[in-house]
């Protein structure tokens, strides 16, 4: 393995790790009382070096990808197979956050919603914008935004 996909594969796994520990660790079940605030914070914050190394490598790596596949037609099935996973990806993440929401008994500004007041970023919906499909979102779009500036400059 060449140095660059040693960066990426570490930073894709500890990307993953920070993502996994907010919506796991850090995010408070429906049914459970919180009254220490969103400690969800710290770990974000402590994590964002990470996640933009990881799209940066993600970037990079998308980029020598397009560069070493010479055939046209695989990168358009490549290209068109990312496209439809993402619009699935929505779609999943979409009925995610609706559940969340119905759970929670209604959005913030629902008086009889638990997260009533809160706000949309708190500690109940951590996993609305860290979690595996948000992961995997993301890091699809970076690897298509990849694909696509190495086919613009290429043409």
């Amino acid at each position: 393995m060449k140095k660059k996909e040693i960066y990426w594969s570490f930073s894709l796994i500890f990307s993953f790790l920070g993502f996994y520990l907010i919506e796991n660790v850090f995010t408070f079940k429906p049914n459970v009382m919180s009254g220490n605030g969103n400690l969800a914070i710290l770990a974000i914050l402590f994590f964002s070096p990470i996640f933009i190394a990881s799209y940066f490598f993600t970037y990079k790596q998308a980029r020598q990808i397009a560069n070493n596949t010479k055939n046209r037609k695989i990168k358009a099935v490549i290209l068109s197979s990312l496209i439809v996973c993402f619009t699935v990806l929505i779609f999943v993440l979409v009925d995610y956050t609706s559940e969340l929401i119905v759970a929670l008994g209604g959005t913030p500004s629902n008086p009889k919603s638990r997260i009533y007041r809160f706000g949309w970023f708190n500690q109940y919906t951590n996993s609305i914008y860290f979690n595996a499909y948000t992961f995997l979102l993301t890091h699809i779009m970076v690897v298509i935004v990849g694909i696509l500036s190495f086919v613009r400059k290429n043409n």
